[in-house]
């Protein structure tokens, strides 16, 4: 099975290199400006395709590995006669395979739970990733091939379900950036150097998600979980107006964790600490 890749972004190199070292051939890249291609190529060992043509005919299976709202115009216009016996797919969470406009033999959707840069380092990133599999029946057909060779676990998803699981993965690593952001410009106005906020912010995320994953509903500690409302008034108060209404809404998210924990009286008092401060 020859796979190649229409498109040099971030996840279809990093995809390049995981399938290379899993023994899987991968012909190389096209991309609409060459120079992108060849760089792709070049950084992945493998051949830069000058025409479109050229990709599809060298391969087996196709991944359009370009942002998620090209995917359809882009495979509106591929080569029908060439592409009509080939596998085609794309790496998006959030798009179904349908999203392929080309007919073709088959179509899928892979996509790795995993931040990616396109460097050599994702390799060992994918090894321990989750995968999520979505598609016709060839195209999963093939695409179960593809993961049993890679060795990873997977999860096929329903068409229904896709956007809701794509959701929860931006929240657990898009979002998440944003939350930890949020924390590093409190720590900003205390005219503090980013290597001592990172030494700081660094440790205690990485023991709150080892605890997160190893005990979730004991997992929380901190001012909230103990229904501590003088502290939690002194937080609000600190913040300027603009982040007043965003920390209402990072307690109300705590608060659920609370709940299902079974802290009724403490629920309580964090609603009731909401309520006072305009939140619903």
């Amino acid at each position: 099975m020859k796979i190649g890749f229409y498109g040099a972004s971030r996840a279809g190199v990093s995809m390049c290199f995981y399938l290379m070292s899993k023994g899987i051939e991968v012909t190389g890249f096209y991309n609409r400006t060459y120079e992108k291609a060849k760089e792709a190529a070049n950084l992945t060992n493998t051949r830069v395709f000058q025409t479109v043509e050229e990709l599809i005919e060298s391969c087996d299976v196709i991944f359009l590995s370009i942002s998620d709202s090209a995917i359809e115009e882009v495979s509106k216009n591929l080569p029908q006669e060439l592409s009509k016996n080939k596998v085609f797919a794309h790496l998006s969470g959030a798009l179904l395979s349908s999203a392929i406009k080309v007919s073709c033999r088959g179509k899928f959707s892979l996509h790795p739970v995993q931040t990616l840069r396109g460097q050599i380092e994702d390799v060992q990133k994918l090894s321990n990733a989750m995968f999520s599999l979505e598609g016709d029946e060839k195209g999963k057909e093939v695409g179960k091939i593809i993961l049993q060779k890679m060795g990873n676990k997977y999860i096929e998803l329903k068409k229904e379900d896709k956007v809701k699981y794509h959701l929860a993965a931006t929240i657990a690593s898009n979002y998440l950036i944003g939350l930890l952001n949020f924390s590093y410009s409190i720590y900003k106005d205390l005219k503090l150097s980013d290597d001592i906020i990172f030494s700081m912010i660094g440790p205690l995320a990485k023991a709150s998600l080892e605890n997160f994953l190893k005990d979730r509903l004991n997992s929380l500690t901190g001012p909230a979980s103990r229904g501590d409302i003088s502290t939690l008034e002194k937080h609000y108060m600190v913040l300027p107006d603009s982040q007043k209404s965003t920390f209402l809404e990072l307690l109300k998210l705590t608060l659920e964790l609370i709940r299902e924990r079974g802290q009724f009286d403490t629920c309580e008092k964090l609603q009731d600490f909401i309520k006072s401060k305009g939140g619903n």
